[in-house]
């Protein structure tokens, strides 16, 4: 895939931020951090460090402590919106003065990997949440209702030229396979989910957990 092309995407991610009525939904730390339409805003920013700063925001505002809030839902949809844009190639670093004194300089990835590890840890939080959230059920639920979405904006990037973009699409792709929504998605993904499975990427477990979602025997696996 040419990581330049736009994904055939169907949602207007400024069209997204002009409906959504901001002021009627929030994140966690609104005296802390950035409002959610700056945050989103600046994950396209001409700046690689200004989106690196906007991908932490999202991370620590958006789904904090497995809470899920009213805004994470339209900011989840937003960002799989713009997965295609390639301002997200930039490259860029997410850790704070603190942590690159503590861990040293981080290596810097894509903007794009980036979102789409976000879209796929968040998907984890919520699956785990289902019927006991620490948070809202249907803030939830709301975010939840958009995995249609969310599969058709990382699965053209399961074979981007990038392998950090391949491996990042297939970690957000895995959880997704597991919800009842996209049921009807997992054969065509059956040889993937079956060689994460069975190999000794990052994502393994996530593959192991899908088949055994599926009804698989995995106790080989194990």
């Amino acid at each position: 895939m040419n990581d330049d092309a736009e994904h055939d995407g169907r949602v207007d991610p400024g069209a997204l931020l002009l409906q959504t009525d901001w002021n009627a939904v929030e994140h966690c730390c609104p005296d802390v951090a950035p409002e959610t339409p700056v945050i989103l805003r600046e994950l396209l920013d001409d700046d690689p460090d200004v989106q690196g700063f906007a991908l932490r925001c999202l991370a620590e505002a958006l789904v904090r402590g497995n809470v899920f809030y009213t805004a994470t839902a339209p900011a989840a949809r937003y960002v799989a919106a713009i997965l295609g844009d390639p301002r997200t190639l930039a490259q860029v670093t997410d850790r704070s003065v603190h942590e690159v004194y503590d861990l040293g300089p981080q290596t810097p990835f894509p903007l794009r990997a980036g979102l789409m590890s976000w879209l796929g840890d968040s998907v984890v939080d919520a699956m785990a949440q289902q019927g006991r959230p620490y948070g809202d059920q249907e803030d939830l639920d709301a975010f939840l209702d958009l995995a249609p979405e969310f599969y058709a904006a990382v699965r053209p990037f399961l074979t981007s030229g990038s392998p950090e973009i391949r491996q990042a699409a297939l970690g957000a792709l895995l959880p997704l396979l597991r919800l009842p929504a996209l049921a009807d998605r997992g054969p065509a993904h059956r040889d993937q989910v079956l060689a994460a499975a069975f190999g000794a990427g990052p994502h393994r477990w996530r593959a192991v957990d899908t088949l055994s979602s599926w009804g698989e025997d995995v106790s080989s696996l194990l």
